[in-house]
Protein backbone atom coordinates (compact mmCIF):
# COMPACT_ATOMS: atom_id res chain seq x y z
CA UNK A 1 0.00 0.00 0.00
CA UNK A 2 0.84 3.52 -0.07
CA UNK A 3 1.23 3.84 3.32
CA UNK A 4 3.84 1.16 3.41
CA UNK A 5 5.72 2.76 0.84
CA UNK A 6 5.68 6.03 2.46
CA UNK A 7 7.00 4.33 5.56
CA UNK A 8 9.55 2.53 3.95
CA UNK A 9 10.72 5.90 2.44
CA UNK A 10 10.52 7.87 5.87
CA UNK A 11 13.19 5.01 7.25
CA UNK A 12 15.67 6.03 4.39
CA UNK A 13 15.85 9.68 4.66
CA UNK A 14 16.05 8.94 8.46
CA UNK A 15 18.85 6.63 8.35
CA UNK A 16 20.43 9.05 5.06
CA UNK A 17 19.84 12.31 7.46
CA UNK A 18 18.49 14.25 4.85
CA UNK A 19 14.91 15.18 3.58
CA UNK A 20 15.72 14.68 0.02
CA UNK A 21 16.84 12.26 -2.33
CA UNK A 22 18.71 12.97 -5.68
CA UNK A 23 18.52 9.57 -7.72
CA UNK A 24 16.09 7.17 -6.08
CA UNK A 25 16.41 3.81 -7.60
CA UNK A 26 14.30 1.01 -7.73
CA UNK A 27 16.44 -1.69 -7.63
CA UNK A 28 16.29 -4.64 -9.90
CA UNK A 29 13.73 -5.17 -12.13
CA UNK A 30 13.31 -8.30 -13.77
CA UNK A 31 9.82 -7.95 -15.33
CA UNK A 32 7.58 -5.79 -16.49
CA UNK A 33 4.77 -7.36 -13.63
CA UNK A 34 6.91 -6.02 -10.89
CA UNK A 35 6.06 -2.65 -12.15
CA UNK A 36 2.59 -3.41 -12.84
CA UNK A 37 2.36 -4.83 -9.12
CA UNK A 38 3.88 -1.45 -7.83
CA UNK A 39 1.44 -0.04 -10.08
CA UNK A 40 -1.06 -1.42 -8.86
CA UNK A 41 -0.12 -0.22 -4.77
CA UNK A 42 -0.79 3.38 -6.43
CA UNK A 43 3.32 3.86 -6.75
CA UNK A 44 2.62 6.04 -10.08
CA UNK A 45 0.81 8.76 -7.67
CA UNK A 46 3.47 8.30 -5.02
CA UNK A 47 5.73 9.01 -7.12
CA UNK A 48 4.15 11.84 -8.31
CA UNK A 49 3.51 13.60 -4.97
CA UNK A 50 7.40 12.80 -3.97
CA UNK A 51 8.45 14.82 -6.83
CA UNK A 52 6.10 17.88 -6.16
CA UNK A 53 7.03 18.49 -2.63
CA UNK A 54 11.03 17.89 -3.75
CA UNK A 55 11.60 14.65 -1.91
CA UNK A 56 12.71 13.02 -4.96
CA UNK A 57 14.45 14.73 -7.45
CA UNK A 58 14.67 11.81 -10.09
CA UNK A 59 13.05 8.02 -10.68
CA UNK A 60 15.10 5.47 -12.01
CA UNK A 61 15.37 1.96 -12.03
CA UNK A 62 17.59 -0.67 -12.39
CA UNK A 63 17.41 -3.93 -14.87
CA UNK A 64 17.97 -7.67 -14.86
CA UNK A 65 16.36 -9.30 -17.40
CA UNK A 66 16.30 -9.21 -21.61
CA UNK A 67 15.86 -7.04 -23.93
CA UNK A 68 12.59 -7.28 -24.71
CA UNK A 69 11.34 -6.77 -21.34
CA UNK A 70 14.00 -3.46 -20.71
CA UNK A 71 11.93 -1.75 -23.45
CA UNK A 72 8.90 -2.29 -22.01
CA UNK A 73 9.57 -1.15 -18.72
CA UNK A 74 11.32 2.10 -20.49
CA UNK A 75 8.20 2.83 -22.23
CA UNK A 76 5.93 2.14 -18.96
CA UNK A 77 6.95 6.12 -17.38
CA UNK A 78 8.44 8.77 -17.51
CA UNK A 79 12.02 7.97 -15.76
CA UNK A 80 14.86 10.16 -15.16
CA UNK A 81 17.67 7.54 -15.29
CA UNK A 82 17.94 4.20 -15.74
CA UNK A 83 20.65 1.65 -14.23
CA UNK A 84 21.81 -1.49 -16.66
CA UNK A 85 24.10 -4.23 -16.52
CA UNK A 86 26.77 -3.38 -19.48
CA UNK A 87 30.29 -4.72 -21.16
CA UNK A 88 31.64 -5.27 -23.64
CA UNK A 89 31.02 -8.89 -22.86
CA UNK A 90 27.32 -8.13 -22.10
CA UNK A 91 26.78 -6.29 -25.32
CA UNK A 92 23.64 -8.83 -26.25
CA UNK A 93 22.44 -9.83 -23.01
CA UNK A 94 20.34 -8.20 -20.34
CA UNK A 95 19.24 -4.67 -21.88
CA UNK A 96 22.51 -4.78 -24.44
CA UNK A 97 23.83 -2.31 -26.92
CA UNK A 98 19.61 -2.29 -27.97
CA UNK A 99 18.49 -1.40 -24.80
CA UNK A 100 20.66 1.33 -23.59
CA UNK A 101 20.43 3.15 -27.65
CA UNK A 102 16.62 3.14 -26.80
CA UNK A 103 17.28 4.71 -23.40
CA UNK A 104 19.73 7.33 -25.49
CA UNK A 105 17.08 8.06 -28.13
CA UNK A 106 14.48 8.66 -25.22
CA UNK A 107 17.00 11.14 -23.27
CA UNK A 108 17.11 8.73 -20.48
CA UNK A 109 20.62 8.73 -18.40
CA UNK A 110 21.88 5.04 -18.05
CA UNK A 111 23.77 4.31 -15.61
CA UNK A 112 26.33 1.57 -16.12
CA UNK A 113 26.47 -1.36 -13.24
CA UNK A 114 29.47 -4.40 -14.03
CA UNK A 115 31.70 -2.14 -16.63
CA UNK A 116 34.31 -4.84 -16.07
CA UNK A 117 32.01 -7.98 -15.83
CA UNK A 118 33.02 -8.39 -11.93
CA UNK A 119 36.70 -8.13 -12.76
CA UNK A 120 36.47 -11.20 -15.28
CA UNK A 121 37.77 -8.27 -17.94
CA UNK A 122 40.76 -7.14 -15.64
CA UNK A 123 42.15 -10.70 -14.73
CA UNK A 124 41.97 -11.94 -18.40
CA UNK A 125 43.60 -15.42 -19.29
CA UNK A 126 47.25 -15.87 -20.91
CA UNK A 127 46.11 -15.34 -24.43
CA UNK A 128 43.95 -12.28 -24.02
CA UNK A 129 46.77 -10.53 -22.13
CA UNK A 130 49.46 -11.42 -24.93
CA UNK A 131 46.41 -10.35 -27.70
CA UNK A 132 46.15 -7.22 -25.42
CA UNK A 133 49.99 -6.41 -24.91
CA UNK A 134 51.01 -7.00 -28.91
CA UNK A 135 48.04 -4.58 -30.17
CA UNK A 136 50.58 -1.63 -29.21
CA UNK A 137 47.87 0.44 -27.51
CA UNK A 138 48.99 0.48 -24.60
CA UNK A 139 45.78 0.14 -22.61
CA UNK A 140 45.46 -2.10 -19.52
CA UNK A 141 42.60 -4.55 -19.21
CA UNK A 142 40.69 -2.47 -17.29
CA UNK A 143 40.94 0.81 -19.56
CA UNK A 144 39.94 -1.50 -22.53
CA UNK A 145 36.61 -2.23 -20.79
CA UNK A 146 36.25 1.47 -19.76
CA UNK A 147 37.00 3.09 -22.78
CA UNK A 148 34.78 0.95 -24.93
CA UNK A 149 32.21 1.62 -22.46
CA UNK A 150 32.34 5.71 -22.80
CA UNK A 151 32.80 5.99 -26.44
CA UNK A 152 28.83 4.82 -26.28
CA UNK A 153 27.72 8.58 -26.23
CA UNK A 154 24.50 7.08 -24.55
CA UNK A 155 26.20 6.32 -21.10
CA UNK A 156 26.36 8.85 -18.69
CA UNK A 157 27.70 7.47 -15.40
CA UNK A 158 29.93 3.99 -14.91
CA UNK A 159 29.71 2.17 -11.60
CA UNK A 160 33.68 1.02 -11.00
CA UNK A 161 34.41 -1.12 -7.83
CA UNK A 162 37.43 -0.32 -6.46
CA UNK A 163 39.59 -1.72 -3.47
CA UNK A 164 43.04 0.05 -4.07
CA UNK A 165 44.45 3.73 -4.36
CA UNK A 166 46.03 2.38 -7.25
CA UNK A 167 42.89 1.49 -8.93
CA UNK A 168 41.14 4.89 -8.16
CA UNK A 169 44.29 6.84 -9.82
CA UNK A 170 43.57 4.26 -12.72
CA UNK A 171 39.97 4.86 -13.38
CA UNK A 172 40.70 9.01 -12.76
CA UNK A 173 43.03 8.48 -15.51
CA UNK A 174 41.02 6.38 -18.26
CA UNK A 175 37.83 8.93 -17.17
CA UNK A 176 39.67 11.96 -17.97
CA UNK A 177 40.86 11.38 -21.50
CA UNK A 178 37.89 8.92 -22.63
CA UNK A 179 34.69 10.63 -24.59
CA UNK A 180 32.85 9.35 -27.41
CA UNK A 181 34.88 8.74 -30.47
CA UNK A 182 37.95 7.89 -28.39
CA UNK A 183 37.89 3.67 -29.83
CA UNK A 184 39.36 3.29 -32.98
CA UNK A 185 38.67 0.68 -35.15
CA UNK A 186 41.31 -1.14 -34.10
CA UNK A 187 40.30 -0.92 -30.66
CA UNK A 188 37.25 -2.74 -31.64
CA UNK A 189 38.81 -5.24 -33.53
CA UNK A 190 41.13 -5.77 -30.40
CA UNK A 191 37.84 -6.21 -28.40
CA UNK A 192 36.63 -8.55 -30.54
CA UNK A 193 39.56 -10.37 -30.62
CA UNK A 194 39.71 -10.99 -26.94
CA UNK A 195 35.76 -11.63 -26.49
CA UNK A 196 36.74 -14.69 -29.01
CA UNK A 197 39.62 -15.91 -26.59
CA UNK A 198 37.28 -15.38 -23.95
CA UNK A 199 34.15 -17.33 -25.38
CA UNK A 200 36.30 -20.30 -26.45
CA UNK A 201 35.34 -22.23 -23.92
CA UNK A 202 31.53 -21.57 -24.49
CA UNK A 203 29.30 -24.46 -24.74
CA UNK A 204 27.05 -23.05 -27.38
CA UNK A 205 28.33 -20.66 -30.46
CA UNK A 206 25.33 -18.56 -29.64
CA UNK A 207 26.16 -14.96 -30.74
CA UNK A 208 22.50 -13.32 -28.93
CA UNK A 209 21.26 -11.89 -32.37
CA UNK A 210 17.78 -12.87 -31.51
CA UNK A 211 16.66 -14.38 -34.76
CA UNK A 212 15.12 -17.32 -33.12
CA UNK A 213 13.21 -15.05 -31.30
CA UNK A 214 10.17 -14.65 -30.26
CA UNK A 215 9.48 -18.62 -29.24
CA UNK A 216 6.04 -19.37 -29.33
CA UNK A 217 5.98 -21.18 -26.01
CA UNK A 218 8.26 -18.03 -24.55
CA UNK A 219 10.97 -19.78 -24.24
CA UNK A 220 13.79 -17.07 -23.72
CA UNK A 221 16.27 -19.20 -26.02
CA UNK A 222 19.32 -16.86 -25.96
CA UNK A 223 18.81 -16.18 -22.33
CA UNK A 224 19.24 -19.72 -21.90
CA UNK A 225 22.69 -20.00 -23.89
CA UNK A 226 23.67 -16.71 -21.99
CA UNK A 227 23.66 -18.48 -18.99
CA UNK A 228 24.79 -21.79 -19.92
CA UNK A 229 27.70 -20.26 -21.69
CA UNK A 230 28.47 -18.68 -18.14
CA UNK A 231 29.07 -21.87 -16.45
CA UNK A 232 32.21 -22.61 -18.58
CA UNK A 233 33.42 -19.24 -17.93
CA UNK A 234 32.84 -18.11 -14.40
CA UNK A 235 31.71 -20.48 -11.23
CA UNK A 236 29.12 -22.41 -11.96
CA UNK A 237 27.31 -21.16 -8.54
CA UNK A 238 27.54 -17.68 -9.88
CA UNK A 239 26.14 -18.45 -13.44
CA UNK A 240 23.03 -20.41 -11.49
CA UNK A 241 22.42 -17.59 -9.45
CA UNK A 242 22.31 -15.41 -11.77
CA UNK A 243 19.67 -17.49 -14.55
CA UNK A 244 17.93 -18.00 -11.39
CA UNK A 245 17.22 -14.52 -10.48
CA UNK A 246 17.03 -12.85 -13.99
CA UNK A 247 14.90 -15.55 -15.56
CA UNK A 248 13.70 -18.18 -12.74
CA UNK A 249 11.99 -15.68 -10.75
CA UNK A 250 10.29 -14.15 -13.85
CA UNK A 251 5.97 -13.99 -13.76
CA UNK A 252 6.66 -16.26 -17.30
CA UNK A 253 10.01 -17.92 -16.30
CA UNK A 254 10.63 -18.86 -20.03
CA UNK A 255 12.26 -22.13 -18.78
CA UNK A 256 13.31 -24.65 -21.70
CA UNK A 257 10.83 -27.29 -20.01
CA UNK A 258 8.13 -25.15 -22.47
CA UNK A 259 9.48 -25.97 -25.83
CA UNK A 260 7.43 -28.42 -28.08
CA UNK A 261 10.05 -29.14 -30.52
CA UNK A 262 8.46 -27.22 -33.33
CA UNK A 263 12.09 -26.30 -34.99
CA UNK A 264 11.03 -22.62 -35.58
CA UNK A 265 14.12 -21.25 -34.04
CA UNK A 266 16.25 -23.55 -35.66
CA UNK A 267 15.25 -22.54 -39.46
CA UNK A 268 16.14 -18.68 -38.59
CA UNK A 269 19.26 -19.66 -36.43
CA UNK A 270 22.39 -17.98 -38.60
CA UNK A 271 24.82 -19.78 -36.39
CA UNK A 272 23.07 -22.91 -37.14
CA UNK A 273 22.99 -24.13 -33.44
CA UNK A 274 20.90 -27.75 -32.82
CA UNK A 275 18.72 -25.10 -30.34
CA UNK A 276 16.35 -28.10 -29.14
CA UNK A 277 18.78 -30.37 -28.49
CA UNK A 278 21.26 -27.43 -26.99
CA UNK A 279 18.20 -26.20 -24.79
CA UNK A 280 17.71 -29.65 -23.06
CA UNK A 281 21.58 -29.99 -22.15
CA UNK A 282 21.85 -26.32 -21.31
CA UNK A 283 18.44 -26.72 -18.47
CA UNK A 284 20.23 -29.97 -17.10
CA UNK A 285 22.93 -28.03 -15.81
CA UNK A 286 21.23 -24.77 -15.32
CA UNK A 287 18.39 -26.26 -13.67
CA UNK A 288 19.51 -29.87 -11.47
CA UNK A 289 17.00 -30.84 -9.57
CA UNK A 290 18.12 -28.72 -5.49
CA UNK A 291 17.79 -25.56 -7.97
CA UNK A 292 14.55 -26.77 -9.72
CA UNK A 293 13.16 -27.43 -6.36
CA UNK A 294 14.66 -24.21 -5.19
CA UNK A 295 12.64 -22.29 -7.75
CA UNK A 296 9.53 -23.69 -7.22
CA UNK A 297 9.79 -22.55 -3.60
CA UNK A 298 10.47 -19.23 -4.61
CA UNK A 299 7.66 -18.84 -7.22
CA UNK A 300 5.17 -20.12 -5.04
CA UNK A 301 5.97 -17.57 -2.30
CA UNK A 302 5.85 -15.16 -4.99
CA UNK A 303 2.70 -16.24 -6.64
CA UNK A 304 1.24 -16.23 -3.02
CA UNK A 305 2.58 -12.46 -2.22
CA UNK A 306 1.13 -11.66 -5.67
CA UNK A 307 -2.34 -12.70 -4.90
CA UNK A 308 -2.19 -11.17 -1.25
CA UNK A 309 -1.50 -7.93 -3.05
CA UNK A 310 -4.18 -8.12 -5.52
CA UNK A 311 -6.65 -8.54 -2.56
CA UNK A 312 -5.03 -5.98 -0.84
CA UNK A 313 -5.55 -3.59 -3.55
Amino acid sequence: TNKAIEKTFREQLTRLRTDYIDYYLMHMFTDLSEWESLEALGIREWIDEKKADGSIRNIGFSYHGNTETFLKILDAYDWDFCQIQYNYLDETSQAGRTGLQAAGEKGIPVIIMEPLRGGKLVDLPEKAKEELKKSGTGYTAAELGLRWLWDQPEVTCVLSGMNSREMIEENIRIASVADPGCFSDKDHELTERIKGILREREKVGCTGCRYCMPCPKGVDIPGYFHYYNLMSMDRKASARFEFMRNMGLKQEDGFASRCVGCGKCEAHCPQHIAIREKLKEADRNLRPFPYKVALGIARSIMKRSGQKKDVAS
